[in-house]
């Protein structure tokens, strides 16, 4: 090949690439210097071969995990190596970032406990929006849901990434150092995965206290209200406290026969008796207390009964002034009673007639016949 012809080869593999015009030129150009046309298509082949191998990026591997490094990146994508990094020259600047290093991962270690304020209210914005919460959190606002660290984390590790990218790019190739920054970067994401997976228990925990809330509450309203059913012994008591006699008569009726009837229906006649007595109905209060006496066999408190309403009685006629009627009256009561009713009547009747003005004798008028005339 002749220096014409190499040098039309150079021009048309000086972009990397060669057209099919410039290969028809180029034969063209072989064919009258009598070079073979195969022969020139095999060195325009070869040569664009070289071309694209040199304009390709160098392929590295990681020394540290073996992944694969194209281009011209010295860092590794996987763990952070850095390749052909410069070696160590200053320990006291390694020292003051390692130690830098450290006091920023003991102070992430360590924070207070910002309580279960977040979790608890995680876990109930996420019942009460059916779920939506949990889109609007990672979706929206890129964080997790129940991670109480993720303001302390935002802004710690950060921080922490960029010393450990500077030191991997220092001092990555020394491998004592690349091993114990490793270490720290695992305990790094140790303390973060502790966390978050206490605050996933936390969560857990909560939402199983809200479930059982929620099904006690669902539970105790489905529940009716146990209405205590009366018996008819406590109404019979009720109305005769209320003193609601005919009421509590009835209801008497319908307790089962035994002496807590009997006890309960005696008092009702008792209270019937005290009413008709009270209402000055003294007849209709003394034939109960009779028929009660009479059949009931409640003799000596059903007398005592029959005086008093005779006693409350002869008091009434007395006042009237009817005193034969409160005689008469007194006679019905009991033998003891009956004589001190009696001696009342007599000393109100001696008292009444004592009041009265007395008629004058015949001597008494002709002496005030004769006081007049003079």
């Amino acid at each position: 090949m002749n220096q014409d012809l190499e040098k039309l080869v150079d021009y048309a593999l000086s972009d990397g690439y060669i057209s099919d015009k410039e290969k028809q030129v180029l034969f063209k150009k072989a064919e009258a210097q009598g070079f073979d046309v195969d022969e020139l298509e095999l060195i325009l082949e070869g040569r664009l071969n070289e071309a694209k191998k040199s304009t390709r990026p160098a392929i590295n591997k990681c020394p540290n995990c073996g992944e694969t490094i194209s281009g011209i990146s010295k860092v590794c994508p996987s763990c952070d190596y850095v390749l052909n990094s410069a070696p160590l020259k200053d320990d006291e600047t390694l020292t003051e970032s390692l130690k830098r290093l450290e006091e920023s991962i003991y102070a992430l270690k360590a924070v207070p406990n910002p309580g279960a304020s977040r979790v608890i209210s995680s876990a109930v914005f996420t019942v009460c929006s059916a779920g939506l919460y949990i889109i609007y959190v990672k979706l929206i606002k890129k964080e997790n849901l129940f991670d109480r660290y993720s303001g302390i984390n935002n802004k710690a590790e950060p921080l922490i990434d960029r010393q450990l990218l500077s030191l991997k790019q220092k001092y990555g190739e020394d491998e004592k150092i690349n091993k114990y920054l490793i270490q720290l970067d695992a305990e790094r994401k140790a303390i973060i995965k502790k966390r978050l997976n206490a605050d996933a228990v936390s969560a857990v925990f909560i939402f199983v206290i809200i479930g059982i809330v929620i099904y006690a509450l669902t539970l105790l309203s489905s529940i009716k209200p146990s209405v205590k059913v009366e018996s008819a012994e406590d109404k019979t008591e009720r109305l005769i406290k209320e003193k609601h006699i005919n009421r509590a008569k009835i209801v008497s009726d319908s307790i089962e026969p035994g002496t807590k009837k009997d006890e309960l229906q005696a008092e009702i006649r008792i209270m019937e008796i005290d009413s008709l007595t009270t209402a000055g109905n003294y007849s209709m209060a003394l034939s109960l207390a009779r028929l009660i006496k009479n059949n009931y066999l409640h003799d000596n408190e059903m007398e005592s009964k029959i005086d008093e309403i005779i006693e409350k009685q002869v008091n009434d006629l007395i006042e009237k002034k009817e005193f034969e009627k409160a005689k008469n009256q007194a006679e019905l009561a009991s033998y003891t009673k009956k004589e001190y009713l009696l001696t009342s009547v007599k000393v109100a009747e001696f008292l009444h007639e004592d009041t009265k003005p007395k008629k004058a004798t015949a001597s008494e008028k002709k002496i005030k016949r004769k006081r007049k005339i003079k």
